[in-house]
């Protein structure tokens, strides 16, 4: 993966059905009652419509009496597989809720629908390759009742990583990096949950130009199906790619698959500042970004000895795209924030900013990164890390910035277990200091950690103290103010590391603040 430079961006309608007004809810621990923060309502005046959020991960809704999630991305074949995926569920709710889970491959539906129960204030989880045997699976769970988020992992022999599962197929997607040179594979999965076939026509934008390959125009989904492109095969020998995918009729859902196995070239970089860094190995499986915006908040970041952070912005659009790539650290009063990267995006392109080759950018502290497209263009962009000796954590991992903020987030796996350590972010990129609460939800358990409540000043950013909290507990960030919460996980006893978004509650949920 090497850097690049260039930009841009287009307008979306907001869906009202799944950003209904705030409901205030007190939560019913075993025992004890937990008081949370009081939560001001959300102005809808503060929804952007520039944004379609009913395509954003989110916890189900307050009355929400069914929703269906769709997760790809992931193999059932056991041992041999290259990205074995489990699904897991997460339920807010002091009442469980039910969810028929359905697997789907290449040739179609895989076995019967498999109701799970997820109990209140707690999780439930299913090994695709228990239930079904495939090279690549796709699942339709449908939830029944909850407050409940759907997320997916996925474990291999070149890694391990999480993600949430989309909540709505769309007729666009969107991914923002990628790369077929030796040592790496890049793979689409096309996963059409309905009935009817469908056909999608993916195009790419690489660091040698565009291509619109003829064998992906007009590809064919069957319903009800998954199809994988082993874009290797297609677009060779590329450092950068991104793509669209655009469905002729209907929605698709589209997952990327990332692997790299070692074996490449070591990344030097450019620039006066450029370090290099070990091959990258990994395993990553992301959701492409259905929707474009003009600010995307990265809630995480580093640049380290034998690790790299790239910012991958895309450009899906037919115009150019003016973009600041702005750097804050922790603790800012202590360390200012460098001035803003800016890069030109053309249009249907794609920019890498490789923050290990910006001089100006510190090293070994933590930080945050806001992607701002200037003129209204709007823009994808994502995160990409690797991590390699002497790094104590190990594997390649990418996450999709965040296009909103929100007062209440949930992130399914936080708790520390005995195999897997685990990080939550929360970046305020607000003008006044927010106060975060905490709660776990474990076993059936809802209740206030308070060695995790912190205050966050504006424009700073937190790691949320977890060692106290209960093993594989999911968590529920509450804060005074809109925030942007991310989560990390890092395998103990193996290679892999996951970066993802948190799961937003809908009703929760307002645009990011203007810009200052």
């Amino acid at each position: 993966m090497t850097p690049a430079t260039a930009r841009r961006r287009r307008r979306r309608r907001l869906t009202p059905r799944r950003w209904l007004p705030f409901l205030a809810l007190s939560a019913l621990v075993v025992g004890a009652t937990v008081l949370e923060p009081e939560l001001s309502t959300v102005d809808p005046a503060q929804l952007d419509s520039s944004l379609d959020r009913s395509t954003l991960p989110a916890v189900t809704g307050p009355d929400a009496l069914s929703t269906a999630w769709y997760c790809a991305g992931g193999t059932a074949a056991g041992s041999e597989g290259l990205a074995e995926l489990t699904i897991l569920l997460a339920n807010d709710a002091p009442i469980g809720a039910t969810a028929d889970v359905t697997f789907l491959t290449a040739e179609g539906q895989a076995g019967e629908v498999e109701t799970l129960s997820v109990p209140a204030h707690g999780r439930a989880r299913v090994v695709a390759a228990e239930r079904v045997e495939a090279e690549w699976v796709g699942a339709v769970v449908e939830v029944h009742g909850g407050r409940v988020a759907v997320d997916r992992e996925v474990i291999g022999s070149l890694g391990f990583d999480a993600a949430p599962c989309s909540t709505e197929a769309a007729d666009r997607w969107y991914v923002a990096s990628g790369a077929t040179v030796r040592g790496s594979e890049l793979y689409l999965s096309l996963f059409n949950p309905f009935a009817d076939a469908t056909s999608v026509d993916v195009t790419f934008a690489t660091n040698t130009g565009r291509r619109a390959p003829r064998a992906l125009r007009g590809f064919s989904i069957p319903g009800r199906s998954v199809r994988v492109v082993r874009v290797g095969e297609i677009v060779t020998d590329r450092s950068t790619v991104a793509a669209t995918v655009r469905a002729r009729i209907g929605r698709v859902v589209v997952d990327r698959i990332q692997t790299f196995d070692g074996t490449g070239d070591a990344v030097t970089g450019e620039g006066e500042a450029a370090a290099a860094t070990p091959a990258p190995k990994g395993l990553i499986s992301t959701p492409a970004s259905p929707v474009r915006a003009d600010r995307w908040v990265i809630p995480g970041g580093r640049v380290a000895e034998g690790v790299r952070t790239q910012i991958a912005v895309y450009n899906p659009g037919s115009a150019a795209a003016e973009v600041d790539v702005v750097v804050s650290y922790q603790d800012p009063q202590r360390y200012p924030s460098p001035a803003p990267i800016g890069i030109s995006v053309p249009a249907r392109e794609q920019v890498i900013v490789d923050l290990n080759d910006q001089p100006d950018v510190l090293a070994e502290t933590d930080l945050w990164v806001d992607v701002r497209s200037l003129e209204g263009v709007p823009v994808v962009a994502e995160r990409v890390s690797t991590f390699g000796d002497p790094s104590s954590r190990q594997g390649a991992a990418a996450t999709l910035g965040n296009p909103v903020a929100a007062t209440r987030w949930l992130v399914t796996q936080a708790g520390p277990t005995r195999l897997r350590s685990g990080t939550v972010q929360v970046v305020n990129p607000g003008s006044t200091e927010a106060r975060v609460t905490v709660l776990t939800l474990a076993d059936g358990d809802r209740r206030e950690l308070t060695s995790a409540a912190v205050v966050v000043p504006a424009g700073d950013r937190r790691s949320l103290d977890l060692g106290s909290a209960a093993r594989a507990a999911s968590v529920v960030v509450a804060s005074s103010e809109p925030v942007v919460v991310g989560s990390s996980l890092s395998l103990l006893d193996g290679f892999g590391i996951s970066l993802q978004p948190a799961f937003a509650f809908p009703e929760a949920v307002v645009a990011l603040p203007p810009l200052r």
